[in-house]
C-alpha cells in the first residue's frame, strides 16, 4: 500500500482528458445551446455513437479516482491534515475557477447567442453555486467531510484479509460491488419522472442533480473501500478486464442496435452495470499496462487538472470564432480540440511558476 500508484496518476489524466474531448464534443451536437456551450455551425447528432461510449462512465470514474486517491493519501497523513490539503485542492480551485474561467464560459456563450452585455460581469455570482465544469469538485469536498472521520473503521490500514478481500478472490466476485451501483439505477428508475423529487432525468444527468451526488458518493467510497483491500484488488482487476470488455461493449452495443431507446436501453440499472464495466475496464488495463513512472506522467499528471479548469472558456472561445467556419466536423473537430488543449496548456506554463496563483489551479506549492 505504500507503494505509488503510477496507474491511477495515469487514469486521472485520462479521465480528465475525456471531460475536455467530451466536452468539445457537446458543441458539435443540438443540445449545445440548451446548456450554454457554443454551437458548431454544422451540427451532427451522430456524435452521440460515440459520446456514448463515455457517457456512462466519464464522470463516476473521476468519483471512483478521487475515493482511492483519499485512501492512498491516508496511508501517510493524519485525518487533519487530508482535511486541511483537501481544502486547498478542491475548494480553491472551485471557488476560484467558478468565477473566473466557469464564469468566462457562459459569458462567452451567451455572447455568441444573445450578443454582449454588461449583466455578463456578474455571472460569477450564478456560477459560484452552479459551478459549471467544476460543480463534481463540491460533490467530492463533500464526500470528503462525510467519510474522512470513517477512514479509521473503513481503510483496512494493517492489510488484514477481510469478507471484501475473500469477495475479490472468488471468480466473478468482484461483480458484487456492482450491486450498489445498479441499487442507484434502480432508484432512479422510480424517480426520474417525479418532477416532484427532483431526482434526476436520465443516467447521464450527473451535475447538480440528487442522482449525480449519490451515484457519485457511491463510487468514492467504492473507491475507498477496495483500494483498501491491498493487491488483492489490483490483482483481481488485472485477471478480470478482458470479461469487463466483453460486458461493457455487449451493453453498449445492446443499446446502440436499439437506437439507445428501445428495448430496455433506456433502463438505468442496464446502463449502470455497463458503466461498472467500462470503469473495471479502465482499472484493469490501467493495472496491467499504466503501472509504471515516466517523464510524460510526472508531466501531465500535474498539468492535467489546471488544464481542465481552464479548458471551458478556451473551448468556447475557439469554438466562437471557428464555429462559422465552413470545414467538415471530422475534420474541424480535431483542429479545434488541437487548439483548446495547445492554449490551456500555454496559459498552464505562464501561471504555473508564479508562486501565489498555485494554488488557485490545485496546484501544491513547493
Amino acid at each position: 500500500m505504500n507503494q505509488r500508484r503510477y496507474d491511477i496518476d495515469a487514469l486521472r489524466s485520462v479521465a480528465m482528458f475525456l471531460l475536455i474531448f467530451y466536452h468539445l464534443g457537446i458543441s458539435f451536437t443540438s443540445v449545445a445551446p440548451y446548456i450554454a456551450f457554443v454551437q458548431n455551425k454544422r451540427f451532427n447528432d451522430e456524435i452521440w455513437v460515440l459520446l456514448s461510449v463515455i457517457n456512462s462512465w466519464r464522470i463516476p470514474l473521476v468519483f471512483l479516482i478521487s475515493g482511492v486517491a483519499l485512501r492512498l493519501a491516508f496511508q501517510k497523513r493524519t485525518k487533519i491534515e487530508i482535511f486541511k490539503e483537501r481544502l486547498k485542492i478542491l475548494i480553491v480551485p472551485y471557488i476560484f475557477g467558478s468565477l473566473t474561467f466557469g464564469a468566462a464560459s457562459l459569458a462567452i456563450a451567451f455572447t455568441f447567442y444573445e450578443g454582449w452585455s454588461d449583466e455578463y460581469l456578474w455571472l460569477g455570482v450564478v456560477t459560484i453555486f452552479d459551478g459549471v465544469h467544476l460543480w463534481f469538485l463540491k460533490n467530492i469536498f463533500i464526500y470528503c467531510i462525510i467519510l474522512i472521520p470513517f477512514l479509521n473503521l473503513i481503510s483496512n490500514k494493517e492489510a488484514k484479509e477481510t469478507i471484501f478481500t475473500k469477495i475479490l478472490n472468488i471468480p466473478g466476485g468482484v461483480f458484487v460491488f456492482s450491486i450498489p451501483v445498479i441499487l442507484e439505477g434502480h432508484l432512479l428508475n422510480v424517480l426520474q419522472y417525479q418532477e416532484l423529487v427532483g431526482y434526476g432525468r436520465s443516467y447521464q444527468e450527473y451535475a447538480n442533480t440528487s442522482h449525480g451526488f449519490l451515484l457519485g458518493f457511491i463510487w468514492f467510497f467504492l473507491g475507498i473501500l477496495l483500494v483498501s483491500q491491498g493487491e488483492v484488488f489490483w490483482e483481481s482487476n488485472k485477471r478480470n478486464w478482458k470479461t469487463h470488455l466483453f460486458l461493457g461493449f455487449a451493453l453498449y452495443f445492446y443499446r446502440f442496435f436499439n437506437n439507445f431507446e428501445d428495448g430496455v436501453s433506456l433502463d438505468n440499472r442496464l446502463i449502470s452495470f455497463e458503466s461498472f464495466n467500462f470503469i473495471f475496464l479502465m482499472l484493469g488495463l490501467g493495472a496491467v499496462y499504466l503501472n509504471k513512472d515516466s517523464a510524460q506522467l510526472t508531466y501531465y499528471k500535474t498539468a492535467v487538472y489546471p488544464v481542465y479548469i481552464i479548458h471551458l472558456p478556451v473551448q468556447m472561445a475557439v469554438m466562437y470564432f471557428f464555429a462559422s467556419v465552413n470545414i467538415h466536423p471530422i475534420i474541424k473537430f480535431p483542429i479545434a480540440l488541437f487548439l483548446i488543449c495547445f492554449f490551456s496548456l500555454t496559459i498552464y506554463h505562464a501561471i504555473k511558476n508564479i508562486k501565489p496563483l498555485r494554488p488557485l489551479f490545485g496546484l501544491r506549492n513547493k
